[in-house]
């Protein structure tokens, strides 16, 4: 039987994550006919500042996070940075340095670092797809958030 997902070629995931990823695409794909892209899986601190990085710099305020206090410290760091005109390197290493400080008090921005979640491309799902693959992702997920900067659903496994 073919696989209904794919993995972007940087992406990593445990086996038992992906065995759950296979089985969220096999739904949403009896339900749509169509397949999914994984777009992010296992972070390391340095992905993880990358990809907060990104957020910000796309105008994302990270409201979507759990702990808003670590969080803002994420934020506060980035414009702090970016206002001292500190390059894009420098900005990500600060923001690496205070998520391993975070790490180390054992508190994560995300899930993410703890091999518990995939992004899923949604910017090229239709919003009844959008609405479907919510369906498909229950029982299998423990939680579903589309975000828009970038446009995915992060998906907790």
């Amino acid at each position: 039987m073919p696989e209904h997902y794919s993995l972007l070629d940087d992406v990593i995931l445990s086996s038992e994550i992906e065995a759950k990823v296979k089985q969220l695409a096999d739904r949403f794909h009896a339900l749509t006919n169509k397949d999914i892209v994984v777009t992010s899986g296992i972070r390391t601190s340095q992905s993880q500042a990358q990809a907060m990085y990104d957020k910000l710099a796309g105008g994302d305020d990270l409201a979507v996070y759990k702990n808003q206090t670590i969080a803002q410290a994420i934020r506060k760091i980035y414009i702090d940075d970016t206002n001292a005109n500190l390059t894009k390197d420098i900005v990500i290493a600060n923001i690496k340095n205070e998520i391993d400080h975070q790490v180390s008090q054992g508190v994560y921005i995300s899930q993410h670092l703890r091999k518990g979640a995939v992004d899923i491309r949604s910017r090229d799902m239709a919003d009844g797809e959008k609405e479907k693959f919510k369906q498909a992702a229950a029982g299998i997920a423990e939680t579903v958030i589309l975000e828009t900067t970038p446009p995915h659903f992060h998906v907790q496994l």
